[in-house]
């Protein structure tokens, strides 16, 4: 069974290929590793590169549900870990991109080791960008689905028109257009029940989980470009 475990804390790192501190100090060895634990961080690299497209395809299913009869909170709950998960695994891949980066753009490589390096980081480029892009689809829908503005197209009670209001009365409420939407704000308040409070509240608590679970995905792309330019030539 693979293990997933992050690179530096558990899984393949805890065998420390690359080195670390011991007695003798912070030993690196990369040009020590051995060609099989090589390959073994490749094939860990990419099965997390699978893991996210499959989480990609996952979120964009729960996508669709938003708005639905099937939009509960165990798929808010699902959504939340899906991306808590993902997330870890980016940062693991991205850290054993680096540290493949740092193996490989050594001159004793073979080039059939640059040439892997150089498509598994394209396959998590191009991971990472759906993830960011299904990311950002779910915090619109939800702040779309938020349910206050549905209410202000119901019937409003009367009200007494702006231009019917003393003068002194205008000047104190600001102009026509904000009488209009003082208005219409109290007609909302006016109509919203207790379960429509919790419902906004819950709506908006999602959002918000879902605004930090968002990563920086074009500083991740970044840097994962920055990682292969630096090694020159060597890809």
């Amino acid at each position: 069974k693979m293990s997933y475990g992050s690179i530096d804390g558990s899984g393949f790192g805890s065998r420390n290929p690359f080195g670390g501190p011991s007695r003798q100090g912070y030993q690196p060895l990369a040009t020590q590793i051995d060609p099989s634990e090589l390959q073994e961080l490749f094939q860990e690299t990419s099965a997390n590169v699978f893991r996210i497209n499959s989480n990609v395809t996952s979120l964009e299913r729960s996508l669709r549900s938003l708005g639905t009869s099937n939009d509960t909170q165990e798929l808010q709950d699902g959504l939340h870990a899906t991306q808590q998960e993902t997330n870890k695994t980016i940062t693991t891949s991205t850290k054993a991109i680096k540290q493949l980066s740092e193996v490989v753009r050594g001159s004793s490589r073979v080039r059939q080791e640059r040439l892997q390096l150089d498509r598994l980081k394209n396959q998590l480029s191009d991971a990472i960008q759906r993830y960011g892009a299904v990311q950002k689809k779910i915090a619109e829908k939800s702040k779309a689905l938020l349910p206050t503005g549905q209410r202000s197209t119901k019937q409003q009670s009367p009200r007494t028109p702006f231009s019917d209001l003393p003068d002194d009365e205008k000047i104190f409420n600001g102009g026509d257009g904000m009488w209009q939407n003082q208005s219409q704000d109290q007609a909302l308040l006016s109509e919203i029940t207790e379960e429509d409070l919790e419902v906004i509240r819950q709506r908006e608590e999602a959002i918000q989980q879902i605004e930090s679970d968002m990563l920086d995905v074009n500083q991740i792309i970044k840097d994962l470009a920055s990682m292969v330019h630096e090694q020159g030539d060597a890809i």
